[in-house]
């Protein structure tokens, strides 16, 4: 399976929570605590002239049921006076169905027009192996059909998104009443696979690998998420030669230099701030936590 996944929040947990009627039910799902590490995704974030601590933690959208956070991640949530995540987690919720629409074609395209013929052959067979034809979802955009086999893997592995860091974290800070802040807006996240361009959104579906090869991929990179193993995280997750540039930095790394002021400015504030992105945001050379580094703050991963 293609990681676009752990490259934003709200898409994909947005169709776990508000769309699981259009894209299937999720099966039973079983207890499986994240086990304790020496190192976790959490780094904390400090300026040279001193001011307010930023935590910033590398989020595995959706989880197992029972799945619960370190107690680094606790005390990190206990000290922190606001809370920010990509986007308002709950604004997505709500406008899950605003990507039904934008998923599908008009003027009477379809899927099997959009790709090349090389391409549709190979998205059909695929396809079969999640059980769907390409007939089924033909009047869907590549990037839809995507997240559909997306939701079919994570539900075969019991991953839900109400057992995600970030929802998890999103309760908790309601029921606290902290302050709660998106580094994007909605409309952004609700856009941003249509901006991908025709030919990677075919790339992205073709390429991805049949559900049982996904179901092992995407357990590696939780339990490397588990065991705060950032460099294998990188290599799990972002290091795949077959991603195009422009696909790289409309998915990352904009996006990561686009955060950068905001994590700045609670830098400056009066409270510490705890920051939830997805844990491909935080890892590699153009990761968050490399730029933060760059620009001369202390980052030391907890």
């Amino acid at each position: 399976m293609r990681k676009f996944l752990f490259r934003s929040i709200g898409l994909v947990a947005a169709l776990a929570l508000g769309l699981n009627a259009a894209i299937g039910a999720a099966v039973a799902p079983f207890a499986r605590p994240v086990p304790a590490a020496a190192k976790t995704m959490l780094f904390r974030v400090r300026a040279p002239s001193g001011g307010a601590t930023v935590y910033l933690l590398g989020s595995v959208h959706l989880l197992p049921e029972a799945s619960t956070l370190p107690a680094v991640v606790d005390s990190a949530f206990a000290k922190a006076g606001v809370i920010a995540f990509e986007t308002s987690l709950d604004s997505l919720q709500l406008r899950a169905p605003e990507l039904l629409a934008r998923a599908q074609f008009q003027n009477g395209a379809t899927l099997r027009s959009s790709l090349s013929p090389a391409g549709a052959a190979k998205a059909d067979s695929l396809l079969n192996t999640y059980g769907i034809t390409l007939d089924r979802v033909n009047q869907f955009k590549p990037w839809f059909v995507y997240l559909v086999m997306t939701q079919l893997v994570l539900s075969k592995a019991n991953f839900k998104a109400e057992y995600g860091v970030d929802m998890q974290l999103n309760a908790r800070a309601k029921q606290a009443n902290k302050p709660i802040v998106g580094l994007e807006a909605v409309d952004f996240q609700l856009g941003l696979f249509d901006s991908i361009s025709p030919a990677d959104q075919e790339r992205m579906l073709i390429e991805s690998d049949p559900p049982d090869s996904s179901v092992k991929q995407l357990r590696l990179i939780k339990d490397a998420w588990a065991s705060g193993d950032a460099p294998k995280l990188d290599s799990l997750i972002n290091s795949e030669a077959s991603y195009s540039a422009s696909s790289m930095a409309t998915l990352v790394t904009n996006r990561n230099k686009s955060w950068i002021p905001k994590i700045e400015q609670m830098l400056k504030g009066k409270s510490d701030a705890l920051v939830v992105v997805g844990a491909a945001h935080l890892v590699g050379k153009g990761g968050v936590v490399e730029l933060l580094k760059a620009k001369g703050y202390s980052v030391e991963q907890m």
